[in-house]
């Protein structure tokens, strides 16, 4: 079992800057026949490198064929019920509800209105559980995706949802296999993928770099979103 501490940390959505660009974006659908009433949120959603499509019927018959990481419905307003449309599968979604109404059994689901800084922080945790295992880009085999991070192989770069993260070699090399990994990794085996089997540091400087390379991606070891410690063994990769 990992090593873990008690006490978890809600996903802070990142902050951009002016000048900051897009590198990658993740698209919401959302769905919501008075679209006016969730500008708020479409606004930081789209500050925050979202792809926002907006569709005003849930029946829409091209929502099965769009690849996208999240749709959300608005079922907020006054007179409607939130488990309005029957009681079909809504793995994948978020689910407005307003403040009296009870929550959907079919999906995760969100009062609102409320803060936007809330309603990001759900989306965003709802995002990452969405994510796939690491995978190139296709047509881009120098990059590599995982959850909201991606990796540029051939220019030595990494990417958090758009924004750069700036990492020494050994920690990229260290991500990198642990992402090119279908396991757990030992020590040993991450000492001599790196650094060769004529290294003769002690493995504690593997702990070292994990440490640097969980802060510079603000995973926290209690809830491991990334990087996951197997006590007694080495790490491997969340899922």
């Amino acid at each position: 079992m990992p090593n873990v501490e008690p006490g978890p940390v809600t996903p802070q959505p990142p902050v951009f800057a002016e000048g900051d660009f897009c590198l990658t974006t993740r698209r919401i659908v959302l769905i919501s026949p008075f679209p006016a009433r969730l500008q708020s949120l479409v606004t930081e959603l789209m500050s925050r490198c979202y792809d926002v499509l907006l569709f005003h019927n849930e029946d829409e018959s091209l929502l099965p064929h769009l690849d996208n990481d999240l749709i959300i419905a608005d079922r907020s307003y006054e007179g409607l019920d939130s488990a309005a449309n029957g009681t079909a599968d809504r793995s994948g979604w978020l689910i407005l509800i307003g403040e009296n109404a009870r929550p959907p059994a079919e999906a995760a689901s969100l009062v609102w209105p409320c803060p936007v800084g809330e309603a990001l922080a759900k989306i965003e945790s709802l995002v990452v559980e969405s994510k796939p295992a690491a995978v190139a880009a296709p047509g881009h085999p120098e990059l590599l995706r995982f959850k909201n991070l991606e990796m540029d192989l051939k220019r030595f770069l990494l990417y958090k949802d758009g924004r750069r993260l700036d990492l020494t070699k050994t920690e990229f090399d260290l991500l990198k296999l642990l992402l090119a990994s279908a396991g757990v990794l030992s020590r040993q085996e991450i000492m001599e993928s790196i650094w060769g089997d004529g290294y003769f540091g002690g493995s504690n400087s593997i702990d070292v770099h994990i440490k640097s390379l969980r802060q510079k991606l603000g995973d926290d070891p209690k809830q491991p979103i990334y990087i996951v410690t197997v006590r007694g063994v080495g790490y491997r990769i969340a899922e």
